[in-house]
């Protein structure tokens, strides 16, 4: 039933070993999909930017020589939406910046808030002998 070698042959096709890939620990994973994620939608709204630039200089074109009201409209559609992806991709840099800046701050443990409950003179006598 398995007839792929024989494919193989027929076609001209050399086999070739599969490369294994090394295991990363659980919190390297993370960095690493956290950086190819912010990598592939920087890359994904830069692509739509420039080809909205270019459909938009077409669409343009083509109101002009049409004159017709819809052709203005779809432009001005068009550059609303060129605005918004402009703005999504200044709101992707900012969401990695604070990320970034979330991990650089050290964490706050367990913090214990002291209360006096007492009047001044007593604190200031609790104060002197502390001071002896």
């Amino acid at each position: 039933m398995n007839n792929i070698p024989e494919l193989n042959k027929l076609f001209n096709i050399e086999e070739t070993k599969q490369e294994t890939l090394p295991v990363l620990m659980p919190s390297q994973s993370l960095e690493l999909d956290k950086e190819d994620d912010y990598q592939l939608a920087r890359a994904t709204l830069r692509k739509l930017i420039v080809k909205g630039e270019d459909t938009l200089d077409e669409m343009i074109n083509l109101a002009k020589n049409s004159e017709h009201p819809r052709t203005y409209e779809v432009a001005g559609q068009l550059i609303k939406t060129m605005s918004d992806v402009a703005k999504d991709l200044l709101e992707l840099q900012k969401k990695v910046k604070d990320l970034s800046s979330d991990n650089d701050k050290p964490s706050i443990g367990t913090q214990n808030n002291v209360v006096f409950a007492g009047s001044t003179t007593e604190l200031m006598k609790l104060l002197k002998k502390n001071n002896e």
